[in-house]
């Protein structure tokens, strides 16, 4: 399951990264070098990276997993509640039918009139010997609507057990990935300084040559390899290119998910003045719109260091920390992070090729 899971997100990574630019100026073999001196703290960090990506794939996957039965869960609800609401129609017709074989008089049809229920009143001989063919019809249509309302309400059931079973399968994986991000992050910390320095270099151009391919292909994938006094939004954490993933209510990512420490501290990403807010999907959040006229967004904080309004200095000012507010809820910590490049209320591009370059 865990295989079949995968396969289309690794086909879709390693369809990303197969072509590489002859035009780098930091290679795979430079970057090897650099960190001979630390061979085995390298060698621990790769494949704490593998391990990071393979993990948050996982999840991933199970995001578009949770959204398709969360859709399915959806709809049966209102089946449910269509079918309840027909009965509920249906039981009128049948009292009112009660009151009129009453209004007529007839022995015992004030026994079908008192009824406690309407299961009382449609087996009472009374009703059944002066019902017409046409009352009649409205019994089998209740016997019909419950019998379908007992079918769908055991299908609810199913789905949400199947949803509880995904759900902890999600929070597993993303546990796993916040375990891994944290061994990554302690093995980076003990490569040398050339080593940390030409493994960044290399990523960003990796993630820049990924932008290119995507820019031919046109729509906010492409992203912006590199803005002009950028600073890193989480220094110190994991992430992965997740644009366009699905989510829930066939909505796409349009973000990236970059994992850490609960409570980490996330700082602004470019001068400017700090919006804040509360709800939705995004939990505790902050809008920061940038003197160059860029807007960041940043969700599902713990909390806020910054108030409305507030100028806030790029690369220095911490404007909250990590956290699983909104609809991150029960799940690890993580920054979901936009780049807006023509402010709030324009439409997003894939900051991966932006982050990738400074963090």
């Amino acid at each position: 399951m865990f295989a079949r899971r995968l396969s289309f997100f690794l086909v879709a990574v390693l369809v990303g990264s197969l072509s590489q630019s002859p035009a780098f100026s930091v290679t795979k073999s430079e970057v090897d070098e650099a960190c001979a001196a630390s061979r085995e703290q390298y060698a621990v960090f790769k494949a704490a990276e593998e391990k990071f990506i393979e993990a948050n794939l996982a999840w991933e996957a199970t995001q578009n997993e949770v959204a398709a039965v969360e859709y399915k869960r959806e709809r049966a609800v209102e089946r449910v509640e269509f079918r309840q609401s027909e009965i509920e129609d249906i039981e009128v017709r049948i009292q009112d039918l009660a009151v009129a074989l009453y209004m007529q008089g007839g022995s015992g049809s004030d026994l079908v009139l008192f009824a406690d229920s309407v299961d009382e009143i449609i087996t009472g001989t009374e009703f059944l010997s002066l019902a017409t063919e046409d009352e009649m019809g409205s019994l089998d249509d209740l016997l019909a609507s419950k019998s379908e309302l007992e079918r769908l309400q055991d299908e609810l059931v199913k789905i949400d057990a199947q949803l509880r079973e995904l759900e902890a399968e999600q929070k597993a994986f993303a546990d796993e990935s916040q375990a891994i991000s944290e061994e990554k992050q302690a093995a980076f910390a003990e490569l040398s300084a050339d080593c940390q320095a030409l493994n960044r270099r290399y990523q960003a151009q990796l993630a820049a040559e990924a932008a290119r391919r995507a820019a031919a292909r046109g729509g906010g994938a492409a992203g912006i390899p590199s803005i002009s006094g950028f600073s890193c939004p989480f220094p110190g954490s994991s992430f992965i290119d997740s644009w366009g993933f699905p989510r829930s209510g066939g909505r796409r990512h349009k973000g990236v998910d970059m994992f850490g420490p609960w409570n980490a501290p996330l700082v602004a990403s470019g001068d400017g003045y700090v919006l804040v807010g509360n709800g939705g999907l995004g939990g505790k959040s902050v809008w920061l719109v940038a003197d160059n006229g860029f807007a960041y967004y940043y969700a599902h904080l713990a909390s806020w260091n910054v108030s409305n309004g507030q100028r806030v200095s790029g690369g220095v000012t911490v404007i909250g920390y990590n956290g699983d507010t909104g609809n991150a809820r029960g799940g690890s910590p993580h920054l979901h992070f936009e780049i807006h490049p023509g402010g709030r209320g324009a439409a997003a591009v894939n900051p991966y090729p932006t982050v990738r370059g400074v963090c």
